[in-house]
């Protein structure tokens, strides 16, 4: 037999309600001893609040209506209580209303007031505007705030004591809250127990949140309960005992659901043998149970089953009177509880959806037309006035616009968007209101669905601003999602389009220059750039050429142009940190990334930790895989292992969470520079081959290249020139091309010179070098200079000149002195010239340049490089020093200083400082025994004749 509410409201839409609080104290122990006939649920319930001792677990307990989830539901939420966890209650219920972030505001409405205070300011702010704690904030949150505050609470309770997350009926949650309880919930890594209820045979049910990994989840399916538990149920209920045939004939009508057998016990009483016929459904069932209250009481339990939080009060101002009687008398017929703050709730959902759905769709028109007057929210008002109309209505569209805007400003662009398509349903389908409800679809982070408006919109729209704003939008979810390339198309026609709107132009121009340089087209960006900080300065808006500004700069490095201080400088001034933008277009990030590619390592490792914190701060996870990857890099190249291996952890896991292509291609690229240098090569290969498959297919060129670099240094590491080559080579193409002049924002020049000198296409090697060297000489890019000598070094030797490669090689190291925080290109330089060394019989020097490089290396955890260091170092055959071994800059220093040079000459011929060669020279003395230039001059000619 089909149970269930004929004709039934299948929305889902949820009417969120505060749980009474005697429900779950320890004192009520009728939760406890009404559960009969669940050992099974109850024993699932026990494991969950056990695992939470390993980590975030949840148990989700499935099942049709009426079955008894909530009732193993209340009964873990008092166990949980009894055994100290922290429970946060929610019970969302059916009606046609919803409000963003009702169920949100019952999980959090007992969290102590501290709790919120000690969040970072982005994140209370959102979480403030979410619950309505503050006025109208701009600008409006971010809803990946408040999802990152929900986070920052959950881990900040569960460091106290468990904490419990329990919702009924998680189906009817609004969908705001349901997407920030996804996101938190699947981060958690504290004892956070999930414990929620799921109407298997709702259709419309949605997807709960659920923690990390298979292993973490649990689904219970709530069943039929035996005939001894019905008995056992009707009996408590109904204070009677039954006969086994009328026990019988209960359980087969109702399938052995508890609620429906309750129903059907009531609706016998009257017949001691029961009636002839019992109901067929449900619906049937419960016109019976509300046959027997007043028609006054009617019209007051459908007020309350059609208001989204309903309350004694709301319910009188819809009937014009008290309504305290009137649901007191619904109340003792076991209908409804009225608890302490004057809320209403239904005892049973089925019995709200029953109320409502029995009024004829008429009825229920002007129900919702008399709510509109009566409620203050403006977004519950726009629903009910939706719900009371039937075709296009201008008091409907102007409210359902309000209503949208005030979603948008309280941080849950889903509400707005969903507001919005309500209205074009209602007629207002105009393609303005398409495109605004597409931005409210990509700040909620749904870009299916605003491509699919933004695609019909635009189609709709002659040329201008409008269209200009919608091919902008459109652009950026292509590049987001899709590829640069068509990304690049649609934002330059949406250039071309901006007219005079100057703001839009800036703003376009900034996202087609992100397009653009990502996509291998940087030449064309930077004139772009200028351009767009030029406009940018007619503006009021400082946020926004503060963005301008920092993107010139950016840029203008990337062009070859070096550091532009100033700019830079002005940018970080203006910036504004609240405002609402991608972290790429970020001041303080671009400034960051000129810092790091300028090689001041510490100073860039702390820029990234601090834009990582406000990332999350901020929830932009979408975002947080940029910087990750550049944290994760500077940190390989301090030696770091275990924080290189934590953010790469970190941003795969995110990469998983998220499912977004590029971002998990990146923690790949990472992923291959981490196995690379740590030895494992074969794994470094896979990882990053997979990664640059999806960068190639989005046409990423700057994510290839890092790939590419990555393959190139891990084949020479282990010595494969040629394989080297056949990555290094097309992408040091790809990097002309582009208009890329800045070698060290992707530093694989070196390794493609390695490579080529190796496989003996020294002519091919030679503009590689020249690059090098002109940006280390024109420009003044140390690193440039250092490696650049290197490579020129490996060129002369390869030309048989060792005299000329000897002095590049000397000129490399002295400018390695000027950059100590490079140690990993000092060492790659060492072992070169040790190399070289050993090759010209300069044994000994060969042996303190590959002493000292095999060192570094094993301080930096480069495991490859180290072995290939050691090797060579073996090659050479001399024994263990006994400590007189000189480092190859304090060999470089005696040489000089016993050839007869002054400490000045001697600074000037390494560029280092005098204060630094009297240092050497004091630790060369003291390593020799000696106290004198005649003795250092004596020593150093012995030690040259003895090289054999």
């Amino acid at each position: 037999m089909k149970r269930g509410l004929a004709g039934a409201n299948r929305a889902g839409f949820p009417n969120h309600v505060v749980l009474d609080r005697n429900d779950i104290r320890p004192q009520n122990l009728s939760v406890l001893d009404a559960v009969v006939g669940r050992e099974a649920e109850l024993s699932a319930v026990g494991r969950l609040l056990e695992r939470v001792a390993d980590g975030p677990a949840m148990l989700v307990l499935a099942g049709e209506a009426g079955i008894g989830k909530t009732t193993v539901w209340r009964y873990g939420v008092q166990r949980a209580h009894d055994r100290g966890f922290t429970p946060l209650v929610c019970r969302p219920a059916a009606a046609e209303v919803r409000l963003s972030y009702a169920g949100l505001a019952d999980l959090l409405a007992e969290v102590r007031a501290s709790a919120f205070v000690r969040l970072p300011q982005p994140q209370r702010r959102a979480l403030d505007a979410a619950l309505l704690r503050a006025g109208d904030v701009d600008p409006a949150p971010d809803p990946r705030a408040v999802a990152a505050g929900v986070l920052s609470l959950l881990r900040e309770l569960a460091g106290t004591m468990p904490v419990l997350l329990a919702i009924d009926d998680v189906q009817w949650l609004d969908e705001p809250t349901r997407r920030v309880l996804e996101f938190a919930v699947r981060r958690c890594r504290g004892p956070v127990a999930t414990l929620v209820t799921l109407r298997d045979d709702d259709p419309a049910a949605l997807a709960e949140p659920r923690p990390g990994g298979p292993d973490r989840l649990e689904t219970v399916s709530v069943g039929p309960l035996s005939l001894a538990a019905l008995h056992h149920v009707l009996a408590r209920h109904t204070g009677r005992i039954w006969s086994r045939p009328a026990l019988v004939r209960i359980a087969q009508a109702c399938g052995g659901n508890p609620f429906f057998a309750l129903e059907l016990a009531r609706s016998t009483e009257d017949h001691p043998h029961g009636p002839s016929v019992l109901p067929d459904t449900l619906r049937e069932l419960v016109r019976d149970r509300l046959d027997h209250s007043s028609p006054p009481v009617r019209e007051a339990l459908l007020v309350a089953s059609a208001l989204a939080a309903p309350r004694v009060d709301l319910v009188g101002r819809a009937l014009g009177g008290d309504a305290g009687s009137l649901l007191g008398e619904a109340e003792d017929q076991g209908v409804v509880t009225l608890a302490g703050n004057g809320a209403v709730r239904f005892s049973h959902p089925l019995l709200a959806t029953g109320v409502y759905t029995d009024a004829t769709p008429s009825a229920r028109r002007e129900l919702h037309r008399r709510l509109s007057g009566v409620v203050d929210d403006v977004e519950e008002r726009a629903r009910h006035l939706a719900l009371a109309t039937l075709g296009p209505d201008a008091e409907t569209i102007a409210a359902l616009d309000a209503a949208a805007d005030a979603a948008r400003k309280r941080g849950a662009p889903a509400a707005g968007a969903e507001l919005r398509e309500l209205a074009i349903g209602l007629g207002a389908d105009s393609p303005l209101w398409r495109v605004q409800a597409a931005h409210d679809h990509v700040h909620a982070g749904d870009p299916t669905r605003a491509r699919h408006l933004l695609e019909s919109a635009i189609a709709d729209i002659d040329a201008g601003p409008v269209r200009a704003d919608a091919l902008t939008l459109l652009g950026q979810i292509h590049y987001t999602v899709e590829d640069y390339a068509t990304a690049s198309n649609l934002l330059e026609q949406a250039l071309a389009e901006a007219g005079s709107d100057v703001a839009l132009r800036v703003f376009t121009a900034l996202e087609l220059g992100f397009a653009l340089v990502n996509g291998g087209r940087v030449a064309e960006a930077l004139p772009l750039a200028e351009t767009a900080a030029n406009e940018a300065e007619q503006l009021a808006d400082r946020g926004l050429l503060a963005e301008a500004l920092g993107a010139v700069a950016i840029v203008r490095f990337l062009a070859g142009q070096g550091v532009d201080e100033a700019t830079f400088a002005r940018a970080l001034e203006l910036e504004d940190v609240d405002r609402s933008s991608h972290a790429t277009r970020w001041p303080a990030l671009n400034a960051t990334m000129a810092t790091l590619w300028s090689h001041r390592l510490a100073e860039a490792r702390s820029g990234l930790a601090g834009l990582r914190r406000r990332c999350l701060d901020r929830g932009l996870e979408s975002d947080l895989w940029f910087v990750c990857y550049h944290e994760a890099d500077v940190a390989l190249r301090c030696g770091d292992i275990p924080a290189s291996e934590r953010l790469v952890a970190d941003m795969t896991e995110r990469a998983g969470l998220t499912g977004a292509e590029l971002p998990m291609a990146f923690a790949m690229v990472a992923r291959a520079q981490l196995q690379a240098w740590v030895g494992e090569v074969d794994e470094a290969r896979s990882s990053a081959a997979s990664a640059l498959a999806t960068l190639t297919e989005a046409g990423m060129v700057s994510g290839s290249l890092f790939t590419l670099g990555t393959l190139g240094m891990a084949e020479l590491s282990v010595g494969d020139h040629e394989k080297a080559a056949e990555w290094l080579v097309p992408a040091a193409g790809q990097m002309a091309a582009m208009g890329l002049k800045e070698p060290a924002v992707v530093p694989f020049l070196p390794d493609a010179v390695q490579a080529l000198v190796a496989v003996d296409r020294l002519d091919d090697a030679e503009p590689l070098v020249a690059l090098l060297e002109d940006s280390g000489s024109r420009r003044g890019r140390t690193w440039a200079e250092a490696v650049g000598a290197r490579c020129r070094g490996l060129l002369l030797s390869a030309r048989r000149r060792p005299g000329d490669a000897t002095a590049a090689f000397n000129r490399a190291l002295a400018a390695h002195d000027r950059l100590p925080e490079l140690r990993y290109d000092r060492a790659r330089t060492l072992l070169v010239l040790g190399e070289f060394q050993r090759r010209h019989n300069q044994r000994r020097a060969a042996h303190m340049s590959l002493t000292e490089a095999t060192r570094l290396f094993a301080e930096l955890c480069a495991a490859q490089w180290e072995h290939a260091a050691r090797a060579t170092l073996d090659r050479i055959g001399l024994h263990a020093g006994t400590g007189d071994e000189l480092t190859a800059t304090e060999q470089r220093v005696a040489d000089l200083a016993a050839s007869g040079m002054t400490v000045r000459e001697v600074a000037a011929a390494l560029l280092i400082s005098p204060k630094t060669v009297e240092a050497h020279l004091t630790r060369i003395y003291r390593k020799f025994g000696i106290r004198s230039r005649a003795e250092l001059g004596r020593i150093t000619a012995d030690r040259k004749s003895g090289r054999t």
